[in-house]
């Protein structure tokens, strides 16, 4: 028979005793014969640390230590892991039951897929669902294109989410100047190195949103995320076409910039026409920008109210006349 792959799970912990333990549960009760669980407490004083101790004989390692954050924490997981599969668990999320065994399942029937998601429950504060997400993405330029393919319900779910430890050792670790996102660039390099992406058909993972979470913070999430981005939008890569790379540039100047100016002149007062002068230049500057849907949009519906404006007028100066 084929051994079971290894999996590694990483549970970055600060302070979250109230979720802590049923995380814990969620994982160590899969009864996955192969598994290495690693937890990284960043130092809490809530009873985090009691609640490890009660499972450190069935840890692969734990330490609780004053860290760099999150990140951190799952980057010194990640140093640790010798697992085939690596995932890693927040300490208010939680596995569902069989769930590393689909993935097991899954990563055994398909040896060439490096980064593989299922399934994900929304849970509120007390674990009632929510409903349930279902990401949709398999190619570079997808994860890329924030408007139409992540902000458009098509985006991951942390916790559904796995990947191998050859695509881990040939990326490297995750990016801890990042706060928001650091998930997000790093699935966005898996994908860049040009793995392959696999769909495990099965609720896998329950992330709960809950008041003290950072992910709710969705404004700075998305400003982080536009200035992750852009580096891999501009860049000379020829793994994407021309024409899809172009569009990808058009939403970002318009998203990041185009709606700046348009903001910055209604916070100056500036008089209609001097608004429109100045995008107007804006736009000569940027072409990018018309290969982006929701520019045109603007453009057209600008046009349509403009041409509104002097059909209107035009009566009043034959009658002048």
């Amino acid at each position: 028979m084929t051994p079971l792959p290894r999996i590694t799970i990483i549970t970055p912990s600060f302070n979250q005793a109230d979720y802590l333990e049923q995380t814990i549960l969620s994982v160590l009760g899969q009864g996955y014969p192969n598994l290495e669980y690693i937890i990284i407490d960043g130092g809490s004083t809530d009873g985090s640390v009691d609640i490890i101790r009660k499972f450190e004989g069935r840890l692969a390692f734990w330490v609780s230590e004053k860290d760099r954050g999150q990140t951190h924490a799952i980057n010194k997981g990640l140093r640790r892991a010798t697992g085939d599969i690596i995932g890693y668990l927040n300490s208010d999320d939680y596995y569902l039951e069989g769930s590393l065994a689909c993935v097991a399942r899954y990563y055994s029937r398909h040896p060439d897929v490096d980064l593989f998601y299922g399934r994900c429950r929304v849970v509120d504060k007390r674990g009632g669902t929510i409903g349930v997400w279902c990401g949709s993405i398999s190619r570079y330029d997808e994860i890329l294109d924030l408007w139409d393919v992540w902000w458009n319900q098509r985006g991951f779910v942390q916790p559904e989410v796995f990947w191998t430890k050859r695509i881990s050792d040939k990326i490297g670790p995750f990016r801890e100047d990042l706060f928001w996102v650091m998930d997000y660039e790093y699935w966005l390099r898996i994908l860049r190195a040009r793995c392959r992406v696999g769909f495990v058909d099965a609720e896998v993972a329950a992330f709960r949103l809950q008041p003290e979470q950072k992910s709710r913070q969705s404004e700075r999430s998305a400003e982080e995320q536009l200035q992750v981005v852009r580096p891999f939008i501009f860049e000379d890569d020829f793994s994407i076409g021309w024409l899809k790379r172009i569009k990808l540039k058009g939403k970002w100047i318009f998203h990041a910039e185009f709606l700046r100016e348009v903001e910055l002149s209604r916070q100056r007062g500036e008089e209609r026409w001097r608004r429109l002068t100045r995008l107007a230049k804006f736009s000569l500057l940027h072409p990018q920008l018309f290969a982006a849907d929701r520019f045109r949009e603007r453009l057209l519906a600008a046009l349509a109210i403009r041409k509104r404006e002097w059909c209107h007028r035009s009566p009043e100066k034959s009658t002048e006349r």
